[in-house]
């Protein structure tokens, strides 16, 4: 861990020499306003876009790992650490996507690490090492306590994505209007996450798994052929179809 500094700014440095081509400055607007349209989609649905948000998280996450490590290993060709990270961050992609959990932390896990170095801006082996180390703290808060945790984290996320890239947009760049902005976005986000995301208690779980088993069995029984309830929740249909049973 002692270069661990000079490695986190030699990536630093390698992402902004390939963001100030010619190319990426001619799009600059079109990108920020790219990021505020996915950062207000992650303030208002991240949570209910989890699928989604977890191989985008993976794929960055992979591939930021992967350019540490190249750079560790003293390569400096452009084009190996290009292959590493889009190879790594595939592979982190497709984890998070097939394996629900460690989709869960690998996507908190990332935005723990991506808000730390944010806020900050560590100068040291020690400060780039805490970051680390709360991105492993918030993944394995997420496991265990998922909707709330990733509701704030991808409302955190999405707020800084949103608030930083509009005050880019409206020339507003200075501190006060861009932390004002994220911050707003961030609150915004929680608040409509919160209210459109219920908590689903054990007993909630137990009857989807009950209406999942009885909608397996519906194409052998003739009378329940093809129906799917429709203006009715889950437990009322499980009541129905116990009472069915009974008689």
């Amino acid at each position: 861990m002692g270069d661990m500094t000079d490695v986190f700014n030699g990536v630093v440095n390698i992402t902004g020499n390939l963001l100030d081509s010619d190319f990426v400055n001619r799009f600059t607007m079109a990108i920020f306003a790219v990021i505020l349209v996915f950062g207000i989609l992650n303030c208002v649905f991240g949570y209910r876009l989890l699928r989604f948000w977890m191989m985008i998280g993976g794929f960055f996450v992979g591939a930021g790992l992967a350019l540490i490590v190249v750079h560790t290993m003293g390569m400096q060709e452009k084009s190996t650490m290009l292959i590493a990270a889009l190879a790594t961050g595939v592979v982190f992609a497709v984890i998070a996507f097939l394996i629900y959990k460690a989709g869960v932390f690998i996507l908190a896990a990332g935005i723990g690490w991506a808000l730390s170095i944010y806020f900050l801006h560590p100068t040291s082996s020690a400060s780039f090492f805490a970051c680390i180390l709360i991105g492993v703290a918030l993944g394995s808060m997420a496991v265990k306590y998922c909707r709330e945790v990733l509701i704030v984290a991808t409302s955190l996320i999405g707020g800084v994505m949103s608030g930083v890239s509009l005050a880019k947009l409206g020339n507003l760049e200075d501190i006060p209007y861009g932390l004002g902005m994220s911050v707003g976005f961030a609150v915004l986000g929680m608040l409509i996450q919160f209210a459109i995301n219920k908590p689903v208690s054990d007993e909630e779980y137990a009857v989807q798994d009950e209406y999942n088993t009885q909608d397996q069995r519906m194409p052998q029984n003739p009378d329940m052929q093809g129906y799917r309830p429709q203006g009715e929740n889950r437990t009322e249909y499980s009541e129905k179809m116990r009472n069915r049973e009974k008689k």
